[in-house]
């Protein structure tokens, strides 16, 4: 009888040992079970590039109004809208037979009087002609030569050639329209070259100086990016905006820009290295606050920052994370500060 109390009691005790040794696998499961996973990374330091990009208009460099230089009837056009010219081509042709009509008279009169001088000249070496006679014939020379000069002015006013080379980009006159001095002809743009305006505000203008490269992207373009070069700073701010016009040039050799596409100038206006930074993603904004997570210990442990540059998906942290701290990257979320965190 003792016997078999004894046994029962070896049992019993037996199984509670087994039953001990299997539950502290299972507790410690369990526990592991609630840390939230979570990925995280190394602040390590990051090299930023501060840029100000503003938008502004475009226009082409080389942008003339050819205009009519004396009135007359157009009675020849040699180009159409669209057509590539180069400097000094023949774009049109004005009657202006009356000026002409005067430049055969003032050619006339100048060859009148320099025979009439010749004449005197000999007179005045005999000793026949007065100095004083022969000094009034030389300033009738000179007369008729001015007067032919702006004849012949006048002759050329009616043909109307490119002052630059670029294309046509309107035709203001049609063949036997009548012009007067003064009226607009054609407009001739040249877009190889593409100039544009932007607006810089009063604090970054320390960091612009003329001849700075920058990027230059266009709206309706998207996926290129142009160089470009500064080529003037307004040393006078705007008064209403507290800005001042910046003027970039940009090459555009195939003409993809066009005058009035809305442009967008990425200006470089610092380089700051061994920078703390983090991706934009991981931010939390809370009641006003920019929170990231730092796993320490296996506890996620909550920083509120302070933001500054920000350059694509990163934004430099000035305050409030340090380098070597392990950020929370992933499953930041789904953390509180003090939250057991099971970091992968």
């Amino acid at each position: 009888m003792m016997y078999r109390f004894f046994m029962s009691a070896v049992l019993c005790a037996v199984a509670l040992v087994t039953a001990g040794c299997n539950d502290t696998p299972t507790e410690a499961k369990m526990i592991e079970s609630k840390a939230i996973r979570v990925a995280t990374k190394v602040v390590e330091p990051v090299t930023l590039i501060d840029r100000i990009n503003l938008p502004g208009a475009t226009e082409p460099d080389e942008d003339v109004c050819v205009s009519s230089e004396s009135p007359g009837t157009v009675i020849w056009l040699g180009v159409e809208e669209g057509d590539r010219v180069k400097k000094n081509a023949l774009i049109a042709r004005q009657d202006v037979s009356s000026s002409g009509a005067r430049f055969d008279q003032a050619k006339a009169t100048k060859k009148l009087v320099t025979e009439q001088l010749r004449r005197r000249r000999e007179l005045l070496k005999k000793g026949v002609l007065a100095k004083e006679e022969f000094d009034r014939m030389e300033a009738e020379l000179a007369k008729s030569e001015a007067s032919l000069r702006e004849m012949q002015v006048s002759v050329e006013y009616g043909v109307v050639r490119a002052p630059v080379s670029g294309i046509i980009n309107h035709l203001y006159v049609d063949r036997g329209e009548r012009v007067n001095a003064g009226d607009k002809i054609v407009d001739i743009v040249d877009p190889s070259v593409i100039r544009t305006t932007v607006n810089v505000p009063e604090m970054d203008i320390p960091y612009i100086k003329k001849g700075q490269e920058v990027t230059v992207t266009v709206d309706a373009i998207p996926g290129r990016v142009w160089k470009g070069i500064v080529e003037f700073i307004s040393f006078k701010a705007d008064n209403a905006s507290k800005t001042f016009e910046t003027r970039v040039i940009t090459d555009n050799p195939d003409g993809a820009i066009r005058a009035g596409m809305l442009a967008r100038v990425s200006l470089e206006r610092r380089v700051l290295k061994n920078t703390v930074t983090t991706p934009l993603y991981a931010i939390i904004n809370q009641g006003g606050e920019r929170l990231v997570y730092v796993e320490e210990d296996g506890v996620a442990r909550a920083r509120t920052i302070e933001l500054g540059v920000i350059e694509g998906e990163r934004a430099q942290v000035v305050k409030g994370l340090s380098l070597g701290e392990k950020q929370i990257v992933s499953g930041h979320t789904l953390v509180e500060d003090g939250t057991k965190v099971n970091a992968q």
